[in-house]
């Protein structure tokens, strides 16, 4: 077996990975070479969402709101800015940029909020098929990464780099999972280098400005703090005090920050 080695701020630790991981990942990036552009390098591939106080305007967790409380609740009041949310994943679904969530909180209760500020709402039929169709994957945890639900960690570190690992370098789940409960991955072998350039194709939002920096000091140079949650007017202020996110996302201006969703 190979060795990866882990490192995050000050500590540091040693992994195995299977003798193939490396081959395919170097494959990976060989096939991507031949087909691809510069340009496709540096296009966004993946959107995260912190989920409380970032999406929800409150703290569900802190709440003890339940799953079963939530359809008796007014979600789309508990939501920051549900129909510019929604604005906002339908031209997510336009760009072909996937959408996640890494969250502290409990899966249970998101996946509920999000069935109901998506799944359910009439004529959001397509946009259902996208956001977050596969909650199991596009939703992560503490329980994912070697946490417990409901428990803060560190930072969100793992939850993006499992995210990432799946939805930008399109690694399988077994190949991700072997590395989860470990710090994030940064060497100079061939697996972080590709991951390290796969951070730089994901934008992630998040209320908590001690997440956001640890999101950054990782390589996460699109992690933007949120401090107001997600709804359409912190956009507005985002987007003309962040000149990337105009580079970014171009249109969204347009078809999102001067319409009204709301």
């Amino acid at each position: 077996q190979k060795l990866l080695l882990l490192h995050q701020s000050n500590s540091c630790c040693v992994l195995p990975i299977k003798n193939n991981t490396l081959q395919k990942m170097r494959t990976s990036s060989h096939h991507h070479d031949e087909n691809t552009n510069d340009d496709d390098d540096e296009r966004i591939k993946l959107v995260v969402w912190d989920f409380d106080m970032t999406i929800l305007r409150i703290h569900s967790f802190a709440k003890r709101i339940s799953a079963l409380d939530v359809p008796r609740r007014d979600y789309e009041r508990d939501c920051a800015d549900a129909n510019f949310f929604r604005a906002f994943l339908r031209e997510m679904k336009q760009k072909s940029i996937k959408v996640a969530i890494a969250s502290f909180g409990k899966r249970e209760v998101i996946e509920t909020y999000l069935k109901c500020l998506v799944d359910g709402k009439k004529g959001d039929e397509d946009l259902a098929e996208y956001a977050f169709n596969e909650k199991k994957k596009s939703i992560v945890t503490p329980n994912d990464v070697g946490g417990t639900d409901g428990c803060s960690m560190k930072d969100k570190s793992r939850m993006l780099d499992a995210l990432t690992k799946r939805y930008v370098l399109s690694m399988n789940e077994e190949d991700i999972s072997s590395a989860q409960g470990e710090d994030p991955v940064e060497s100079s072998s061939a697996a972080s280098s590709l991951l390290g350039k796969a951070r730089k194709q994901v934008v992630f939002f998040d209320d908590d400005e001690d997440n956001v920096n640890a999101a950054k000091k990782l390589g996460y140079a699109y992690a933007v703090h949120t401090p107001n949650a997600f709804e359409r007017e912190s956009w507005r202020e985002l987007y003309w005090k962040i000149p990337k996110l105009r580079e970014l996302f171009p249109e969204v201006d347009e078809n999102l920050t001067h319409s009204k969703t709301r």
